[in-house]
Formats: C-alpha cells, sequence, structure tokens
C-alpha cells in the first residue's frame, strides 16, 4: 500500500483562557508549507505557529505524525 504524506502549517492565536489552535492549512511539499508558516507569522493576532508532517498508509489511515 502506498504512504501519502501530508504538510500542515498551524498557527495559534491567543484566547481569553490561553492559547488556542487555529485553522491548519494542508501544504502540497515542505517547502510550501514552510512559506505558509513564514506568511502565517506575519499576521496580526497570531501568537506562534508550527508545521508538522504526517505520513500515512492511504486506505487505513495509521501513520505517524512528526513535528
Amino acid at each position: 500500500m502506498a504512504e501519502v504524506t501530508y504538510f500542515v502549517a498551524l498557527p495559534f492565536i491567543a484566547a481569553e483562557d490561553g492559547v488556542a489552535a487555529g485553522e491548519p492549512t494542508e501544504c502540497f511539499n515542505p517547502t510550501a508549507v514552510v512559506m505558509r508558516a513564514e506568511a502565517l507569522s506575519r499576521k496580526p493576532g497570531l501568537m506562534t505557529n508550527c508545521t508538522a508532517t504526517r505520513t500515512s498508509r492511504g486506505q487505513t489511515g495509521r501513520g505517524r505524525l512528526r513535528p
């Protein structure tokens, strides 16, 4: 079975009770996710953001998450 890798940029915003995750953005490749994270870092109101990759085995949905 083929493996599929997802690249995600995840922003974090200030909430009344601390920090909350924003809307994740899926990207096509590692370069695009880094560029998206950099663009998010310049957006007002965002505290920070992170990038992650997840590789899964297609139909089973099982996989591993790497920061």
